[in-house]
């Protein structure tokens, strides 16, 4: 998880810096085939995206590294097969396939910007660029509640449910359920250790 915090931050450095993404999209990948809390990192780093926008801090190194980290972590993490397709059906993922879509039309916007004079205007382009992602959330909102409709998404994980629910032994969700796991058995520890288990 730092080698892919690192690679993210290192991404995005200067606008030239973009192809360190493909190492982090890698690293997410395996941080994804490693650990169920790969969800953090991918909200974490479509926030800090979504930040930088907010900011003013877009660029064309930023569009490229998120384009990239995106696409390669994701499409490399659904062929983890305890993840398989929940990228894009889990309701708690669906925030950074959202950054990633406002990207995209934020590029189309500066494409179509760069090739027709008429919306070298700030205020024209502006008024352009508010009827694109006006018609997105539409077109999006269409296509969503067809999906809903048809059950695509999942319902909220296990762990982003318990967060809303009274906890009865400690009152907080995560020891709450770290402490659910019972003790390893000797019987475990003799089959998959075997004389290992005496040495540690």
């Amino acid at each position: 998880f730092c080698a892919t915090f690192w690679l993210w931050c290192r991404s995005i450095r200067t606008p030239q810096s973009w192809p360190w993404s493909i190492l982090a999209g890698l690293a997410y990948f395996t941080a994804a085939a490693t650990w169920g809390g790969y969800i953090f990192v991918n909200n974490m780093i479509g926030l800090h995206a979504a930040v930088l926008v907010a900011l003013g801090k877009n660029n064309s190194g930023l569009y490229k590294a998120y384009t990239l980290w995106y696409v390669i972590g994701t499409s490399l993490a659904t062929l983890v097969p305890v993840i398989g397709w929940s990228p894009l059906k889990a309701v708690e993922q669906m925030p950074t396939l959202l950054v990633f879509i406002t990207f995209q039309l934020m590029q189309i916007c500066d494409l179509i910007r760069h090739r027709t004079s008429r919306l070298a205007n700030p205020w024209v382009f502006f008024a352009f660029r508010v009827g694109v992602f006006a018609l997105a959330i539409l077109v999006g909102a269409g296509v969503c509640w067809v999906l809903y409709s048809l059950g695509h998404f999942a319902p909220l994980g296990a762990r982003i449910r318990g967060l809303f629910l009274k906890h009865q032994k400690t009152g907080n969700p995560l020891v709450d359920s770290v402490a659910e796991h019972s003790a390893t058995s000797n019987q475990a520890y003799a089959q998959f250790l075997g004389d290992a288990r005496f040495v540690a």
